[in-house]
């Protein structure tokens, strides 16, 4: 079987270490991956109109994260992620045997096509790229290694979230709604697409994540689960309609591959 630890899986349990109220480490949990690349910092007021929570439930979160020294004051009114979170990622990283074993294929797949690939895990209720290979021609893209995004946009998080059960993904896509009320109208149509992906074995966005940007994802299987995605990402200007299903097919092959050497090192 393979591991399914994530940095941020590690973080989430630290978290636990100052045990929140009854039913509230989802939103310990929220308030974290709140973090990113593009957000680094956050004062309790804007942290608590990201997450969509109360100002008073908010400081009772950040003091849970910082007693766990998961989250710092930067002594200017706002918070950061303290060092302990980098700790953490650094050794869910090379803990897991997923990564190591994509790693080589991912690298040959990105020097195949010439495109950024990626590969993908969730992490309760966001999907976060564990890691990446970039293209010679690199651009500026939102999906980091380490960042952790909605599962309901781009070509990966889609993947992970069809092969959910199907109340969670009713509650993610409850929860997509609350926190994006544009996305209400495309519910029903995502879950369309939801069931087309189980059928078809990958999914695809145009822009969802990246303006621009073009992706495509397969799942790699373990033990007749989808347990992470392998994507490409690449700009729409070079990647016509036709290159796309080329890149799909080698992204289809790499992870069958990826699924062949998870099986059999699991044996």
């Amino acid at each position: 079987m393979l591991d399914h630890t994530t940095a941020l899986q590690a973080a989430a349990h630290a978290a636990k270490s100052a045990p929140p109220a009854e039913g509230s480490s989802r939103k310990v949990l929220r308030a974290l991956l709140a973090f990113s690349v593009d957000t680094p910092r956050h004062t309790a007021e804007s942290l608590a109109a990201s997450i969509g929570l109360p100002l008073s439930s908010t400081y009772r979160y950040l003091n849970i994260l910082k007693e766990a020294a998961l989250i710092d004051e930067d002594g200017r009114g706002c918070f950061v992620l303290a060092p302990r979170v980098l700790g953490l990622a650094h050794a869910a990283r090379a803990s897991t045997g997923l990564v190591s074993i994509a790693r080589p294929r991912l690298r040959s797949l990105s020097q195949e096509t010439g495109e950024t690939v990626m590969l993908v895990r969730r992490s309760g209720d966001r999907a976060v790229c564990v890691e990446r290979f970039d293209a010679t021609s690199r651009f500026r893209m939102t999906f980091e290694v380490g960042v952790a995004l909605p599962l309901h946009r781009g070509a990966a998080p889609k993947m992970l979230l069809a092969h959910l059960p199907a109340a969670q993904i009713e509650a993610t896509l409850d929860d997509a709604v609350a926190h994006d009320p544009a996305f209400a109208p495309h519910r029903m149509a995502l879950r369309d697409e939801l069931v087309a992906i189980r059928q078809q074995g990958w999914a695809e966005s145009c822009a969802e994540i990246t303006p621009h940007v073009v992706s495509g994802a397969a799942g790699i299987i373990d033990d007749g689960s989808v347990v992470a995605a392998v994507s490409f990402v690449a700009p729409i200007v070079r990647t016509p309609k036709e290159a796309q299903t080329r890149l799909m097919q080698h992204l289809l092959q790499a992870a069958a591959d990826i699924t062949r050497a998870c099986n059999a090192g699991a044996r």
